[in-house]
């Protein structure tokens, strides 16, 4: 028996993501992406999305494990099949942060912001992690992309060495379906049009670096500068001590205070 049936979360959808979205969901696994990695392999469809109460192996940015316990989190993972250029997945991680933000303001209460790329932030603490691995095809475009998705919905401990960043959005977890489906829905709304780029508005509006100095790693160096925002294609703009504005596209940034 799942941990909940997908019916739960269909009860919160509208007409356009039930018939498109094939909801399955497990109490626990090894890991959400792998699980739709598979199933892509296998010929499933774009929409085909996978749930877990638990993940044992849960995957973050930069080969990082995710904490994914048991009862505590969403752990949630998409199957695309974008007929985009490789260099579109940063754009499905962008705007799934807004859409993940936009549903725990919604139903949480919070005020949810945006750590760039993909990290969700609420009351200073990380709430939200979301990693989108694709695989290319031989002409270099997306054979399939896997948006995974982890919340940490109620707190319930974690462990020390994550203890003083992470968070929780501090909502009971029998919301877990209305938040997968309200997720799912302001995702699909903005990947339908995904190449005008309607969601940087609401992406830059919750960014919790704009006009903060950060530390940050370019060809094998320390720098640091003062963000300046972020720009159509989702590249951090960074004005360094030098003066030059730099974009990065990828990478770990940190918030310093001083430089």
């Amino acid at each position: 028996m799942a941990f909940f049936e997908p019916e739960k979360i269909k009860l919160h959808l509208t007409g356009f993501a039930v018939s498109r979205l094939d909801i399955r969901t497990a109490e626990i696994t090894g890991s959400t992406n792998d699980d739709i990695k598979a199933l892509a392999e296998s010929g499933a469809p774009e929409g085909t999305v996978m749930i877990a109460g638990e993940q044992t192996a849960g995957k973050g940015r930069l080969g990082r494990s995710f904490y994914s316990p048991k009862d505590t989190g969403l752990y949630m993972s998409v199957l695309l099949r974008p007929r985009l250029p490789a260099s579109d997945a940063l754009a499905i991680t962008t705007a799934a942060a807004a859409a993940v933000a936009l549903a725990a303001d919604a139903l949480c209460g919070t005020s949810a912001g945006i750590k760039w790329v993909n990290d969700i932030y609420v009351g200073g603490r990380k709430v939200c992690g979301i990693l989108t691995e694709s695989s290319l095809a031989p002409d270099g475009s997306m054979k399939y992309a896997v948006l995974g998705i982890g919340v940490n919905v109620a707190d319930g401990g974690f462990p020390d060495d994550i203890a003083d960043k992470a968070g929780a959005l501090g909502a009971d977890t029998a919301l877990r379906p209305a938040l997968a489906a309200s997720i799912l829905e302001n995702f699909f709304a903005y990947y339908d049009k995904l190449p005008e780029r309607g969601f940087m508005d609401e992406y830059r509006r919750r960014s919790v670096l704009t006009d903060r100095v950060i530390e940050y790693e370019r060809g094998g160096e320390r720098l640091t500068g003062t963000v300046l925002g972020i720009d159509d294609e989702a590249r951090l703009a960074v004005r360094g001590a030098d003066g030059i504005i730099r974009y990065l596209s990828s990478g770990e940034v940190n918030i310093i205070t001083h430089v």
